[in-house]
């Protein structure tokens, strides 16, 4: 059995040889850094505080310096869309068309005395305008808003309306719904023109059909149908066949219009009827010989300057000389085929011509086909409201013509009145007549006995 005393030695070894661990433990763990003592903890914890308590303070700080900012650029951002809403002058801008600068006046009803284009009070006047390409090709040049332009911008007062009889998608060969897409497309510019005061001609425009009693029927049909339509649109012109060709005679025109002129005439008994003449309207001779007995006729002169010259304005002016009413519903400045350049040349004399008789004319033709005759540019994608850039050659020329007063700008209704005051003044005044003006009026004298001899002939 063990004593007491060994116990209390058994007990006392095993507490000495703990202690002896622990503090071998203790110092090897001091010695590495693994042991951090209460006295070390008590300094250590406001450096571990310290680092997390001022990322806590700043970081809220540096959120409300950052808010600024984006307001700032939602600031700038608005400014920057302010000029985007500047951006309708950039509109304003393609709205600088190019313009003449001039506006021809519109007459109101018309009517033609003694060989001339009247007002209603009996005073010559003379309508400027062009003429499409045919509708069923270039229908988008003839819009309410193009016309607008031509009128606003150009300021011609007459627009032609070309719908081809024969040709592809023309009237008489296209089909029913062809047919309606034709007339709607008529109603647009008619409406247009009458919206903007200016006259419009629908054009029957034959071709190849050369003789325009193959399509009679469908002619009578559809003028019939545009006089009640129009009835009461005092600017709507009827050109019932644009160029009679190959062997078409004047006596086969004249059995058209024969047919075809008392079917406007049942409806409309004062609108002004264009007819076409021999030879793609050249033919003003066999005309002369034996007119029409209809009241508010012209007859249609074409010419093209680069083609038709001296032999051509001769034949013109004799047929004015002689009273014959005529429209020069179709003319250009380069050849006849359409192309070409402009023969300034030849230009410069039909325009003296035109301005000596005061003539009506529309030149051919609103579109940008490839062609020396299409007034825009080939290269041009404008449909209205043209830059002087869209225009072509021959569309500068007219261009300028116009801004340059070479078309009368006013009737000479003006021009007349202003030389009756004048004339009444001159005989208050006791004053003698020029020798300038003596010759002015045995000239207009000469003319007037002419017109007087071709009247009496066409009765």
């Amino acid at each position: 059995m063990v004593s007491k005393k060994q116990r209390v030695r058994t007990v006392i070894l095993i507490i000495i040889l703990a202690a002896a661990i622990v503090g071998g433990v203790f110092a090897i763990s001091f010695f590495k850094g693994g042991v951090t003592f209460p006295w070390q903890l008590a300094k250590e914890v406001p450096v571990v505080e310290e680092p997390q308590d001022e990322p806590a303070t700043e970081e809220p700080k540096l959120v409300v310096t950052e808010k600024p900012k984006p307001e700032e650029k939602v600031e700038e951002k608005v400014e920057e869309t302010e000029p985007e809403e500047t951006q309708p002058e950039e509109e304003v801008e393609e709205i600088k068309a190019a313009q003449t600068g001039q506006k021809l006046d519109y007459f109101g009803a018309l009517s033609v005395e003694d060989g001339r284009l009247t007002d209603a009070d009996g005073n010559q006047v003379q309508l400027v305008g062009v003429s499409s390409h045919g509708l069923s090709w270039f229908s988008e040049f003839i819009t309410a808003d193009s016309i607008k332009s031509l009128r606003d911008n150009w300021g011609i007062n007459t627009i032609r309306l070309a719908m081809y009889t024969s040709d592809y998608n023309g009237y008489c060969v296209g089909g029913e719904d062809n047919q309606k897409a034709l007339k709607e497309k008529i109603d647009e510019a008619v409406n247009a023109a009458t919206d903007n005061e200016m006259y419009v001609i629908i054009d029957w425009h034959i071709l190849n059909d050369s003789n325009p009693n193959e399509y009679k029927s469908e002619a009578i049909q559809f003028f019939g149908e545009m006089v009640r339509k129009y009835e009461s649109n005092e600017n709507v012109i009827y050109e019932i066949c644009n160029e009679p060709n190959g062997d078409t005679t004047w006596q086969d025109i004249q059995d058209y219009a024969e047919e075809v002129i008392p079917v406007i005439r049942n409806v409309n008994q004062d609108a002004i009827i264009l007819v076409g003449t021999p030879k793609w309207s050249s033919d003003l001779v066999s005309v002369e010989e034996d007119p029409l007995e209809y009241d508010n006729i012209m007859y249609t002169f074409h010419f093209y300057g680069a083609t038709h010259k001296s032999s051509s304005r001769n034949q013109l002016t004799s047929a004015l000389d002689e009273g014959l009413p005529v429209f020069i519903s179709e003319y250009g400045f380069v050849s006849a085929d359409g192309n070409g350049s402009v023969d300034k040349k030849e230009a410069t004399k039909w325009m003296e011509v035109i301005d000596e008789y005061g003539l009506s004319t529309c030149i051919w033709n609103l579109s940008n086909k490839d062609e020396g005759s299409a007034l825009i540019n080939a290269a041009s994608e404008a449909k209205t409201d043209w830059e002087y850039d869209d225009l072509s050659e021959q569309g500068q020329y007219f261009f300028d013509l116009i801004s340059d007063g070479d078309y009368k700008i006013e009737s000479t209704a003006t021009k007349s009145e202003d030389e009756e005051e004048s004339e009444e003044e001159d005989e208050t005044e006791n004053t003698d007549k020029s020798k300038t003006s003596d010759d002015s009026k045995e000239t207009v004298k000469k003319s007037n006995d002419k017109k007087s001899e071709v009247k009496n002939k066409k009765h």
